[in-house]
């Protein structure tokens, strides 16, 4: 059974409890409660990705629906980069501040509760996403604004309806199965017709 078969049968059941997962402040989430299932990146992984981009001390890293923070603190830790990450789910966020706190990058990495769709994207230089294909093309607008040259790397699911400038396949060694990558730059490359029903670009 693939790995984005279960991440979509763990969203539908995921569906059942998520009123336990309401948010419980007036904080910039905004009430809403997750739109998916947290599933971790394999370390592995999140080192390749930051390779991918092509990440400096220069770069600001945005990863949205950032989890336990894992992302951004290797950014930091590797490339010495500042880096934020968002996430709607406050014990996600709470996470992701002992993550950062543990791992002493607190000068570097910022995380907030935030709706990823609501987030000026402008300020950062590489953006990471590990979330659903429709809440990947729902985030094209918002890509969009990027300055030209900014890269965006996206694990598992591509950007519908943008050709991508490079993917990869690499088999994790941390838990033993093919993950997929998709690099893309700035300015988009969109297509006319964009593809339905397929979780790849």
């Amino acid at each position: 059974m693939s790995r984005k078969f279960m991440l979509f049968v763990a969203l539908a059941v995921w569906q059942l409890p998520l009123a336990a997962w309401a948010a419980t402040s007036d904080d910039e989430g905004g009430g809403r409660t997750p739109d998916v299932v947290y599933v971790g990146t394999p370390s592995d992984v999140v080192t390749k990705m930051l390779d991918l981009a092509e990440v400096t001390k220069e770069d600001v890293l945005y990863d949205l629906g950032c989890g336990d923070g894992r992302i951004v603190v290797r950014a930091a830790k590797l490339y010495g980069c500042r880096a934020i990450g968002y996430d709607i789910n406050p014990v996600r966020v709470r996470e992701s501040l002992e993550n950062i706190q543990r791992n002493n990058v607190q000068d570097l990495v910022t995380v907030q509760r935030r709706d990823v769709f609501t987030v000026d994207l402008t300020p950062a230089t590489v953006v990471t996403l590990y979330l659903l294909p429709e809440m990947n093309a729902r985030l094209i607008p918002q890509l969009q604004e990027l300055k030209p040259g900014s890269r965006i790397v996206a694990h598992d699911y591509g950007i519908r309806g943008v050709t991508p400038d490079k993917t990869i396949t690499m088999d994790s060694k941390v838990d033993g199965v093919p993950h997929y990558l998709y690099v893309y730059t700035t300015p988009l490359k969109l297509r006319k017709k964009p593809l339905v029903d397929d979780d790849e670009p």
